[in-house]
């Protein structure tokens, strides 16, 4: 096996490593290693396919180790668990890679980050599973081992935290629960979204010189990249021709329908994806007033500004909840992007399946309630209010609009089928017809989001 795949292997393991042990967010840790320096396409693909591969499939692994090891896993120093994890989930699911050289370069990493005695041992639970892998078949152990507990069996085969299994469950058939688990458990690619204040994306294409990139399906700003290995380095996102976002995510400024010249609110702004999409659709001619809690984050929203030559956003620290006083009634639109679980996009971030808990549900949707509470404040009368999430929950999402709706009557539903710029199908028309859709990552291909327009009554 050559030295690129070798560095590719030892890169993932520190990368894990500091998800694990520091709390590091996975897609930024993956960035700021591909980033880093100047990746070969192959091991930069090899890097991505572990890192994202071994988190996203963490609980199946750990689950057939069980069976390997004499110890609990938990015993083992933290670098071994994972340098098992790494090297199983290339025997499990990388088929093009050797099983000898996934077992070498494991025992290598093994010696490396531990002795001579763990990397004796990595050898004998790898070999062991190639002596066995037939009688060691994951869905039949996992049945064995589940019976009739149909969310424990397939957090052990999906890879999911047992109770979130259980509360999709009970949200959607149990196809819709696969689909998505599996969606997710997928690598996939990017999506960026060109700067038309700059450039065409038919001319951002040919600059690119990418075989493997083409046209996204629902925005028409978006392109679609396999890979994105050193994508921060690249000269078009240094000279601002394009943000990295998600195409559900790029919906929001076209749903949001603003004019230019308009006063535009964004509440929970940062790093501006949105906000600076929506200054692009207005053509950098609005006043658009971009909030976020964490001035760190703010300070990337300046940036992403400057880079992308938008001069119409004002970005400030600011408690959304309670703006200055000259705020109110002050918005002809307003965009509400509120914090959420993140359910929708476990696929970017593999690592927030394993952080998320149960109470995160009903604590967030209540802070989406008192964020809607406020909006109502610097709204004026007949002006436009788009709340957003990236997740799938009823709580978080149709239920907050639902408790909305009940308690601020003097607003109604504002359909936004018109201003969506791509087809969709019938049954996604029809929810954007009512004024209120939710975008699911197994149907759409994208990654899930919520929306919901509503309309402030004048008088």
């Amino acid at each position: 096996m050559s030295n690129l795949n070798i560095q590719a292997r030892e890169a993932a393991l520190l990368a894990l490593l500091r998800v694990d042990k520091e709390g590091a967010y996975a897609n930024l840790e993956a960035a700021s290693r591909l980033g880093a320096g100047e990746w070969p396409a192959a091991e930069s693909r090899l890097f991505t396919q572990l890192f994202y591969g071994a988190l996203r499939h963490q609980a199946s692994l750990d689950f057939l180790l069980g069976f390997l090891l004499k110890q609990p896993l938990l015993k083992l120093p933290l670098p071994i668990r994972w340098v098992l994890r790494l090297s199983l989930y290339q025997l499990l699911y990388l088929d093009k890679i050797p099983a000898s050289a996934a077992v070498n370069e494991g025992v290598k990493l093994a010696r490396k980050y531990g002795h001579q005695g763990t990397a004796a041992l990595t050898n004998a639970v790898l070999r062991n599973y190639l002596r066995r892998q037939k009688e060691l078949d994951p869905e039949a152990l996992a049945r064995q081992e589940c019976g009739d507990d149909l969310a424990a069996y397939l957090s052990l085969t999906l890879s999911y935290p047992r109770w979130l299994l259980a509360y999709l469950l009970d949200l959607w058939p149990l196809e819709q629960v696969e689909a998505f688990c599996r969606f997710h458990n997928q690598l996939s690619g990017i999506s960026i979204r060109t700067n038309t204040l700059r450039i065409s994306r038919d001319q951002l294409l040919l600059q690119l010189k990418r075989e493997d990139a083409g046209f996204g399906r629902l925005a028409p700003e978006a392109i679609f990249l396999p890979h994105s290995a050193g994508l921060g380095r690249w000269p078009q996102f240094e000279s601002g021709l394009f943000q990295v976002q998600d195409e559900a995510s790029m919906l929001a400024g076209h749903i949001l329908g603003a004019a230019c010249g308009s006063h535009i609110l964004d509440l929970c702004a940062a790093p501006g994806g949105k906000a600076t999409h929506i200054a692009q659709l207005t053509g950098d001619k609005a006043q658009i007033h971009a909030f976020d809690l964490y001035p760190h984050k703010v300070d990337l929203l300046k940036e992403n500004c400057r880079r992308l030559g938008i001069n119409s956003i004002l970005a400030q620290a600011g408690d959304a909840l309670q703006l200055p006083e000259k705020y109110t009634n002050w918005a002809d639109y307003l965009l509400l992007d509120a914090p959420c679980s993140g359910l929708g996009v476990l696929g970017r971030r593999p690592d927030a399946r394993w952080r998320k808990q149960p109470e995160d549900i009903p604590r967030l949707a209540a802070l989406g309630r008192r964020l809607l509470t406020a909006a109502d404040r610097y709204l004026r009368p007949g002006g436009i209010l788009l709340f957003s999430t990236c997740t799938v929950t009823g709580e978080e999402n149709e239920g907050n609009i639902v408790w909305f709706m009940e308690n601020f009557t003097n607003y109604k539903s504002a359909p936004f089928a018109h201003l969506l710029p791509a087809h969709l199908p019938e049954k996604d028309l029809a929810a954007a017809k009512r004024g209120i859709w939710q975008l699911l990552p197994q149907d759409l291909g994208t990654e899930g989001f919520f929306y919901a327009r509503m309309q402030k009554r004048d008088g």
